[in-house]
């Protein structure tokens, strides 16, 4: 993003090509961004396999066509693997062949690693996620998310998984708190130093956990995990949702690191906004894109420009926002478009 005035570089334009059919218009910022996913992801789900789980991993197994199609449409080259968050003793009240499916701690669930080379990738995801409810009532998902990218699990039962050239995505997935035993600062920095304080900035982790009180009364708040998604610039989704279709687009969004809001420098004045997507503009009026007041990575609430989901910049592609500072009303700004 970078801002500065139009007029200089419209005028060189003219000076150099001896006259120029454009109207000179100063603008106070041009804010430029590229839509740039990542080439190589990988995404480990921490996924709670206690007794309450069934309902919500059946609706992520579900999602899997939606979370997938941003990564096919990128062309981006994923590996996605599923933990659990049983650590301990299981649950006593099932069987053996039951106890069985769960890994050992941080160990992915039927060693197994979908690519876009897996057939019917579809169907192993739901196989994947949906772990059972057997696990320990104990939940421990951000020391499995440690277990399973550390020794000796990263060289031995999940080799090949964590990639130095990816981009890392953990998400978790739980409707009651995290157990573990360290302090939440100290996993989130030794899952920055899976990658290396130089490319810190290619990990996040998500957490589709519980943040309000639409469910029932036993399912706990999990508020260690949402510190995780808080301080990582990762997605916060609620796992009571009733729009989970719309919670899975964003983790997939967020995993690709294709963007949907883009911060602009000031608050614009929205009689002086113009959008343009490579050399395009694009009027508020067609719903493609509408301003909202969004947290950025920082926490700090900022003007956006927002595009639909369905009408996304194109990978490679360039998004610039021309504009003069001022102050808009989310009531009346572009009420033609979607809000």
């Amino acid at each position: 993003m970078r801002k500065f005035a139009a007029t200089s570089t419209l005028l060189l334009i003219g000076l150099i090509g001896g006259c120029s059919e454009y109207e000179v218009q100063d603008f106070g910022y041009v804010d430029v961004f590229n839509q740039n996913p990542a080439e190589d992801v990988d995404i480990l789900l921490v996924v709670d396999n206690s007794c309450s789980m069934q309902t919500y991993q059946t609706r992520l197994g579900q999602n899997f066509s939606q979370f997938i199609s941003w990564f096919v449409g990128a062309n981006i080259n994923y590996q996605i693997a599923v933990t659990t968050t049983s650590l301990t003793q299981p649950n006593p009240n099932c069987t053996s062949a039951e106890h069985a499916r769960i890994p050992a701690p941080g160990q992915f669930v039927d060693n197994t690693v979908i690519t876009p080379s897996t057939p019917d990738a579809a169907s192993v995801f739901n196989t994947l996620v949906n772990v059972g409810t057997c696990g320990s009532a104990n939940e421990m998902g951000l020391e499995a998310a440690r277990l399973a990218l550390s020794e000796p699990n990263l060289s031995g039962a999940n080799a090949g998984f964590l990639r130095p050239e990816a981009s890392l995505s953990l998400i978790f997935v739980s409707d009651e708190e995290d157990y573990s035993p360290l302090p939440v600062n100290e996993y989130i920095n030794g899952f920055f130093d899976v990658k290396g304080q130089r490319d810190r900035h290619i990990f996040n982790a998500s957490a589709l956990a519980i943040d309000s009180d639409a469910c029932v009364s036993f399912i706990e708040r999990g508020s260690r995990y949402i510190d995780v998604a808080q301080q990582t610039s990762g997605v916060l989704g609620d796992l009571c949702s009733d729009d989970f279709e719309s919670i899975v687009t964003e983790l997939s969004l967020n995993a690709s690191r294709l963007r949907d809001a883009f911060f602009l420098s000031s608050d614009p004045d929205p009689n002086n906004l113009h959008v343009f997507v490579e050399d395009t503009e694009i009027d508020c009026g067609t719903g493609i894109w509408w301003l909202e007041y969004r947290l950025d990575a920082a926490g700090e609430e900022r003007t956006a420009v927002v595009f639909d989901w369905q009408n996304l910049p194109q990978p490679n592609e360039r998004v610039s926002v021309r504009y003069e500072e001022g102050t808009w009303d989310p009531a009346t700004f572009c009420t033609g478009g979607a809000q």
